[in-house]
């Protein structure tokens, strides 16, 4: 499965080149979150490869919505929220874990069940997407995006403090206690 992801992300970082590091960023947060929840190595094999491609559904996004520089009107956001729904699509064509397609679409589920694209709550939502919930929001404050500069660790753990209702309280409680890179 693992001999899969450098052809996967290569289409996604010739898509969009930020795409890559954001990808790295968030693999590399959510592994090291897994590893001290206690994942075992096979769950950490699974959680790294969705991880890694969480975004791929971005891939069949117009290009003009996802480099737009500005906020998205609310029609443009609708549009990029189906890139959960159609990266599951893409994965789930290959014949690999039938568990990592669910986490990608599952990854912007929040845990009080505001999230998208299906509004799961809680136990709901599998254990890795929950895992790759907190660490992509995370490097998405962190960064830079079109609408506004990457926030300080400092802010950005202030931001996730104020919406933790979004997240797996213990998954929270675990991300707090690593040592997170401070980017400023």
């Amino acid at each position: 499965m693992l001999d899969l992801l450098p052809f996967l992300t290569n289409i996604i970082s010739l898509r969009d080149p930020h795409a890559e590091t954001h990808s790295r960023q968030v693999n590399d947060l959510a592994t090291a979150l897994g590893r001290r929840a206690g994942l075992n190595s096979a769950q950490l094999e699974r959680l790294e490869f969705a991880a890694a491609i969480h975004d791929i559904g971005k891939i069949a996004i117009n290009d003009f919505i996802l480099q737009k520089p500005g906020r998205f009107t609310e029609a443009e956001y609708m549009m990029v929220q189906q890139h959960t729904v159609l990266g599951a699509r893409i994965i789930g064509k290959l014949k690999i874990d039938p568990l990592i397609p669910k986490i990608i679409l599952q990854h912007h589920e929040n845990f009080d069940g505001s999230g998208y694209p299906n509004r799961l709550s809680g136990a709901g939502i599998s254990f890795e997407a929950r895992i790759i919930r907190i660490s992509d929001m995370y490097d998405a404050l962190t960064t830079n995006r079109g609408y506004r500069p990457a926030f300080t660790h400092k802010q950005a753990l202030s931001i996730m403090k104020k919406e933790q209702q979004h997240f797996d309280p213990q998954l929270l409680d675990l991300f707090y206690q690593m040592k997170l890179p401070r980017k400023h």
